[in-house]
């Protein structure tokens, strides 16, 4: 069973400090949040439970023997995906190197992206843009999901899909998303607010 624990992590920038003290272990299959208005550094704290950054102080240790790109899928609004090339080839190229949960064709019509197989990402819409990336995570077999505003520029309709899917395809993980909108994280059982771990203002 996968366990992330946080000791003592602190992270500044420049005469800023986001956050301090924050301990925490994530494990099994739960469901976490990440709560806090703009700017408060959940974004960062994601990051860094992910290896994408390191800490000011502070560790975060694995329970099991992998490196990071194996034990996560990431998605988040700075990502960047190839813009020449075609839907259907994002898709092939990104399952050379993880392990999809259902065939690369049932991930295109579960995702309602037949139409768009063969437009090239460049020519998609910034909501669409969004849809392929998180898909790809979504259905991308590892022990952990790391979502930062995984419903960035889309409606209803798409912020629906997302939430089914992670009810029925990532029971089995430990999930942990970086939110203040409830659309995104309606299905986490535990949330933990970074104003909490706030330097205290004399």
């Amino acid at each position: 069973m996968l366990s992330i624990t946080c000791t003592d992590i602190a992270k500044r920038y420049i005469k800023e400090v986001l956050f301090k003290d924050f301990n925490f272990t994530f494990e099994g299959t739960n469901k976490y949040v990440l709560l806090g208005s703009n700017s408060s550094g959940k974004s960062t704290l994601l990051k860094i439970i992910g290896g994408a950054i390191s800490p000011t102080k502070g560790d975060v240790t694995y329970s099991l023997s992998k490196g990071t790109e194996e034990i996560f899928s990431f998605c988040s609004p700075e990502m960047h995906l190839l813009d020449d090339f075609t839907v259907a080839e994002l898709f092939e190229l990104h399952y050379q190197f993880k392990s999809p949960k259902i065939p690369i064709s049932e991930q295109i019509k579960n995702a309602d992206l037949q139409s768009f197989k063969e437009k090239r990402y460049s020519e998609l819409s910034s909501g669409l843009k969004n849809k392929i990336k998180l898909c790809l995570a979504l259905f991308t077999d590892t022990p952990a999901l790391l979502l930062d505003e995984p419903c960035t520029n889309f409606d209803e309709i798409n912020s629906k899909w997302y939430n089914e899917t992670v009810n029925q395809y990532c029971k089995d993980q430990l999930v942990i998303v970086a939110s203040n909108q409830p659309i995104e994280y309606q299905f986490c059982t535990e949330q933990i607010n970074l104003h909490n771990y706030k330097p205290k203002t004399k």
